[in-house]
């Protein structure tokens, strides 16, 4: 039993890095958090009056890490990673995402290293309106708060009432206890089973979402 747990245990270890490598968006959103630009309404051409921070308003609650990613949602329109010049200046129509023409669909980046992101509308005119954003990626997400619990002392042994035995023979000791995992018990062999599996099903809808 507990051998055969264990082959199902390596197949499914191995289909999800076969999902990892054929599936981009599921290694993506496995990785980290995912974030819509500009909210419910997607990229576009901000308006007038508010052209200058209105990507800066969106972006500047949140706090970005490398593996996370962010999608662009556009409709007639299209959206480049950029240079810093090509940020400031709205000079760039190619770059790493749809390129110059426009279209309907959404673009989802992957942030892979940190320091600053740059991306605009590959429209230079839909640029120079404030359809443009930049993010700082932090290297890492900060590690989990430690338990404030006192650390666990060592059980005392309990006290014997029981006087020594006057026997110089000491009694032989017991049998080694088992070291085979019962699956009925819920025993390691079955915890990296739903492991396992959890990760599989999750790259699997990753993949068709």
């Amino acid at each position: 039993m507990a051998a055969a747990a264990a082959s199902l245990v390596i197949r499914l270890s191995a289909l999800a890095v076969v999902l990892v490598v054929l599936c981009p968006t599921a290694s993506a959103v496995a990785l980290g958090k995912r974030y819509r630009v500009g909210g419910p309404e997607g990229w576009r051409v901000p308006p007038p009056q508010d052209k200058e921070m209105f990507y800066v308003k969106w972006a500047s609650p949140i706090t970005f890490f490398v593996e996370d990613s962010i999608e662009f949602v556009y409709k007639n329109d299209s959206v480049i990673k950029v240079s810093k010049v090509g940020y400031y200046h709205c000079n760039e129509t190619a770059g790493i995402g749809t390129g110059a023409v426009p279209r309907d669909g959404s673009t989802l980046f992957l942030l892979d290293a940190p320091g600053f992101a740059y991306f605009a509308s590959a429209d230079l005119g839909h640029c120079n309106a404030g359809e443009r954003l930049v993010i700082n990626v932090r290297a890492a997400s900060p590690p989990a708060p430690a338990s404030a619990s006192s650390p666990a002392q060592a059980p005392t042994a309990p006290s014997s009432s029981r006087p020594p035995s006057s026997s110089p023979f000491s009694p032989a000791p017991g049998p080694a206890p088992s070291m085979e995992y019962s699956s009925a018990a819920g025993g390691p062999f079955v915890a990296s089973l739903a492991r396992a599996i959890a990760q599989a099903v999750t790259l699997v809808l990753a993949c068709f979402i």
